[in-house]
């Protein structure tokens, strides 16, 4: 379900000591981690350094933050305000780009109870959020809340969010993969593309929730793989196999059908739920 915060380098840990020493200077913030590949352990020599801070009405301006972050940036590295996955700040730091990912702490809240109780029930890396959570590399955290949701993630896997994934989505699946056979019979090879990375986000979105690993977003997902006790045979070699099939080759739906059905049939032996043939 989580795994250990893994140790960093001597010169990386300098870089997140000087970005930390800033944010928690900053009024309102309430929480910092050390999150992305880096967090986890699987970073190499041209990752990014990924720190989720975590913060309580108001933030601080662009502009002020720009103003702190330059005093330990690089000349030109600073950009504020950066909204292409949310709200992010990205410095340089020695060389070394960090990207502050800012998430509002009462929404996180929310978040990871409406994974308890209602359930989220997004198509692709429904509990990627909570994954930056349970393995996150705590940094600051003064009031002890972040380890309580922590404690909270480690303790037991969101079943709500689990059994409605596991019930509703492999329907999903079915039907996407059923898109790729039609686009190619009309010759739409770029919606063909796209289906097939629908496929692909939605099969290891399942195959996490399957077996109570929080999702560890889109990259190194065969490395990632290797943690899943419960997985279709020759799951890796066979994923591998369907990135070097073309748009058009008639190969491509087949394969990723019978990927669907062995986890389809994996869904149903474990048990949790019954596998609706229906769309929710």
């Amino acid at each position: 379900m989580t795994g250990e915060p893994q140790s960093i380098p001597a010169e990386w840990a300098q870089v997140v000591d000087r970005v930390v020493a800033v944010l928690v200077d900053m009024p309102h913030v309430v929480g910092v981690s050390l999150g992305g590949s880096t967090g986890t352990g699987l970073a190499d020599a041209s990752s990014d350094l990924d720190l989720h801070v975590y913060w309580r009405p108001p933030l601080m301006t662009p502009e002020e933050r720009a103003s702190r972050l330059s005093q330990i940036g690089d000349v030109g590295s600073v950009r504020v305000d950066v909204r292409s996955w949310g709200l992010e700040d990205h410095v340089g730091v020695s060389g070394r780009l960090v990207e502050l990912i800012y998430q509002h702490f009462d929404d996180l809240w929310g978040h990871v109870e409406q994974a308890y109780t209602s359930a989220l029930q997004d198509e692709g890396y429904t509990t990627a959020q909570l994954h930056s959570v349970a393995n996150g590399r705590l940094l600051y955290d003064p009031s002890g809340t972040l380890l309580a949701l922590r404690k909270r993630l480690h303790t037991e896997f969101p079943e709500a969010t689990r059994q409605h994934l596991l019930r509703y989505h492999p329907a999903l699946l079915r039907m996407y993969v059923n898109h790729i056979g039609r686009a190619q019979g009309r010759g739409d090879l770029l919606f063909v593309q796209h289906r097939r990375y629908t496929v692909q986000m939605l099969f290891f979105n399942l195959l996490f929730a399957l077996n109570r690993i929080y999702h560890p977003g889109e990259k190194r997902l065969v490395q990632h793989l290797q943690r899943c006790v419960l997985q279709p045979h020759d799951c890796t070699a066979r994923w591998l196999h369907t990135t070097t099939l073309a748009a058009n080759d008639s190969a491509l739906a087949d394969a990723l059908g019978q990927l669907v059905a062995d986890l389809t049939t994996l869904i149903e032996q474990d048990g949790s739920v019954e596998v609706a043939d229906y769309l929710y």
